[in-house]
């Protein structure tokens, strides 16, 4: 079997969960979310908005002040990029990957009957989460009446930038973790159609844009910002 490994969802962390969600919905005209029931048992509250056929944004909040989410959070201005999905064709081929490469699994659970695993951020300069769901194009809320507008802004997510230390080696450690190859820039990996940029980091670090297709063609270039998120249209 072809490994494969799409990016599939990507989630920011908040404690202004009312404004980030309106900033978002206002600049692209996402649909109504819904919930992740599975979160709830961890103190997390969540938001989670279809783009297009495949793709997702995801806002989550810590539902009290002494979650660990929440110190997080306050030392990064309240908002910041938290977690990348990304729907993998062997999870456990890619979680011995890890293994070889050092790569810490935090945190290993069933969901909706698909093994997920969550890397180390400190080993993936960012939050990882592997979703074993090896089906290419099945997605765990395919059964869910998701909301989808018809005049919605976007239809994709492009990519991602992901403000790191060094690029060169971040995309070397995933493109050994999820074994796909290195762009030929030499500092991304390309996930599916989604491509995740590494890129050399400032004053802050993490996720720093989120590239999404423009269903108006008129709309590309457009661009706003979500807290220290830029989201563009391309």
């Amino acid at each position: 079997m072809t490994a494969w490994a799409d990016l599939r969802q990507v989630v920011i962390a908040t404690t202004d969960h009312a404004g980030m969600s309106a900033a978002i919905r206002g600049g692209l005209r996402l649909g109504a979310g819904f919930g992740d029931s599975e979160l709830d048992s961890f103190g997390i509250a969540d938001d989670t908005m279809a783009v297009g056929a495949h793709a997702f944004l995801e806002l989550v909040s810590p539902t009290s002040t002494d979650h660990p989410m929440a110190q997080f959070l306050a030392a990064r201005g309240g908002t910041s990029g938290y977690l990348l999905s990304v729907q993998v064709s062997d999870v456990d081929a890619c979680m011995a990957r890890c293994e070889a490469e050092g790569v810490r699994i935090t945190h290993t659970q069933l969901v909706h009957g698909h093994r997920i695993a969550q890397l180390h951020p400190g080993d993936m300069s960012f939050g990882v989460e592997l979703d074993g769901i090896p089906t290419r194009g099945e997605w765990f809320w395919d059964s869910l009446p998701v909301d989808r507008p018809a005049d919605a802004r976007v239809d994709d997510i492009v990519g991602v930038e992901l403000a790191v230390k060094d690029p060169g080696a971040a995309a070397a450690r995933w493109s050994a973790v999820f074994g796909m190859p290195v762009g030929a820039d030499g500092s991304s990996i390309d996930l599916g159609g989604r491509v995740v940029r590494f890129v050399p980091r400032g004053e802050a670090s993490g996720l720093s844009h989120v590239q999404m297709h423009a269903v108006d063609r008129a709309d590309a270039g457009d661009a706003f910002m979500a807290g220290p998120v830029r989201f563009t249209l391309v």
